[in-house]
């Protein structure tokens, strides 16, 4: 008999792999899209999503192949019209990046730092927009979806619900990678979202000298559907951190009131 496996014998880390791929070329394609007719080049989606610059090239071939994205005169890779046909409506969230984008390019204008918008997918944050710094020094944190419990903007949610519901968003966080928390671990994160709750924006640290200060979206129900972060090298952003954090929550207030009720 041959030794061959059919598809539905694939090993669980084949599985992951493909699933992992999935994820990322999904995420490739999100920011080709938000580039608009800017486009962007291989070296800053690889950036974006943690890859080498020859795994991000085989990615937008890919996503290039099946006709999603094209390459300019400069390189530069753009979506193409065949990208409308996956647009889907979700209730609740569907249009919070464009609702948010006036404000978030207002409060960029402003400091000039790393802008993330994201929400709340699952167990999940599921990144929706980005606005880069034009400073020379950046900041490059990957775009590709993130438990909730990992990320400034996902303890900026948990920061923001009661602790029922942080307890079942805290299961489909830990259950995304299938990992338990240490004691240690548990008691870190408790002392985040405690931090949070006083001073009305999260932050995580990751040993990475960059300060994240990240605000809850809430809709009329004062439920959190998501979160914005500004991010940037500590040197940069420590000195001024009162200022951002106060522009920041004010940009989350004003995003917020645009929600559908």
């Amino acid at each position: 008999m041959s030794d061959r496996k059919l598809p539905d014998e694939a090993t669980d880390g084949s599985a992951s792999k493909q699933t992992s791929s999935l994820k990322r070329g999904l995420a490739a394609l999100e920011l080709v899209a938000q580039a608009g007719e800017r486009g962007v080049t291989v070296t800053e989606v690889a950036a974006q999503l943690g890859l080498d610059k020859s795994s991000g090239s085989r990615i937008l071939a890919t996503l290039r192949e099946a006709g999603y994205v094209r390459q300019d005169l400069d390189r530069r890779y753009l979506s193409t019209p065949q990208l409308a046909k996956l647009a889907h409506r979700r209730p609740g969230v569907q249009d919070v990046a464009a609702l948010a984008r006036d404000r978030l390019e207002l409060l960029h204008a402003i400091h000039d730092e790393a802008i993330h918008l994201a929400v709340v997918n699952g167990g999940e944050m599921l990144f929706l927009d980005y606005l880069q710094t034009t400073k020379a020094v950046r900041t490059e944190i990957p775009m590709v979806p993130r438990p909730i419990h990992e990320v400034a903007v996902g303890i900026a949610v948990l920061a923001a619900v009661d602790h029922d519901e942080r307890a079942q968003l805290m299961r489909e966080s830990m259950a995304v990678e299938d990992v338990r928390l240490s004691r240690s671990e548990r008691v870190e994160l408790s002392a985040q979202i405690e931090r949070a709750q006083e001073l009305g924006w999260a932050t995580i640290e990751h040993g990475d000298d960059i300060t994240r200060v990240a605000v809850a979206l809430v809709d009329a129900d004062a439920r959190p559907i998501g979160a914005i972060c500004m991010s940037g090298p500590s040197y940069r952003i420590d000195p001024v951190l009162d200022s951002i954090a106060a522009d920041t929550i004010a940009a989350a207030a004003d995003i917020s009131a645009l929600l559908p009720r």
